[in-house]
């Protein structure tokens, strides 16, 4: 399976660590330079905030644009691609699930999530599919609000996914929760970023994000107000998906004697 690799140019800390991990793991990729939040002009940055009810970040901005360069690419090879973010930390038995899912026939619009994030998700109590050979298994996911460390997604989903985010949106929140999605959790899960393994985890709410630039709003509160409700009307959708299927609020499981990382990881 294709593995694409988003990650800044300049950030030659962050892509020898994944030429490491990816040599040790035996696994082929290639990088996509990022979007550079830096070329974004302040009426580039006004003119998403509009599209969003919350504050909005630069790196916010070029997160979304990034992962929209990414799916573009996935469109072009026309083939299910894993696309990571250059933080992500692999389990040792990744190549397994890589070759569960690719040999799967599954509908185009499954995509699948591979990372852990601590945060509870609400999921269905029983998995799609358990692999008898691995003991990984696959569950529908009904609300993740956080993470696109690294997921699976095919040329269809993708071009679906380019349709949906022609205006700026912030992007995991929006991907997650399209109502054509069929989103299926791998536990346990392969994928966890840098920050939350070991000693250096941050045990702080995972929805922070720090920036020494300014936020910008949405310059009309009517629409703010518009914005807002359409998302608690995604909410309350899911979670009615949620209530019509056998579920529960439950966090992800997460085997972390599977992810080893190299001795000078804590420059990533």
């Amino acid at each position: 399976m294709n593995i694409l690799i988003i990650s800044r140019r300049s950030e030659h800390g962050r892509r020898h660590f994944q030429s490491q991990q990816m040599a040790r793991l035996g696994l082929e990729y290639r990088f996509l330079d990022a979007f550079e939040a830096s070329d974004l002009s302040p009426e580039d940055c006004q003119g998403a905030a509009n599209n969003w009810p919350s504050p909005t970040l630069r790196q916010d901005i070029a997160c979304f644009t990034s992962h929209r360069m990414a799916w573009n690419a996935v469109v072009e090879r026309n083939e299910k691609t894993i696309i990571l973010e250059d933080d992500a930390v692999l389990s040792s038995d990744i190549a397994d699930v890589i070759t569960t899912i690719r040999d799967r026939d599954d509908d185009w619009n499954c995509v699948y999530d591979l990372e852990f994030v601590p945060q509870p998700h609400i999921l269905a109590k029983s998995p799609l599919w358990i692999d008898d050979r691995t003991g990984h298994k696959a569950t529908r996911v009904f609300q993740n609000r956080l993470g696109l460390a690294g997921y699976v997604i095919g040329p269809q989903a993708a071009t679906r996914m380019l349709e949906d985010t022609k205006t700026y949106a912030l992007v995991d929140a929006h991907f997650w929760h399209r109502s054509w999605v069929a989103a299926l959790q791998i536990e346990p899960a392969p994928v966890v970023q840098l920050r939350f393994l070991g000693d250096s985890t941050v045990r702080a709410a995972p929805f922070l994000r720090t920036s020494q630039d300014d936020a910008f709003r949405p310059k009309s509160k009517l629409r703010k107000h518009f914005m807002r409700l359409r998302l608690e009307l995604v909410k309350a959708r899911n979670l009615m998906r949620a209530a019509h299927f056998r579920s529960e609020k439950r966090h992800i499981h997460i085997d972390r004697a599977k992810f080893t990382l190299a001795p000078d990881h804590d420059k990533v």
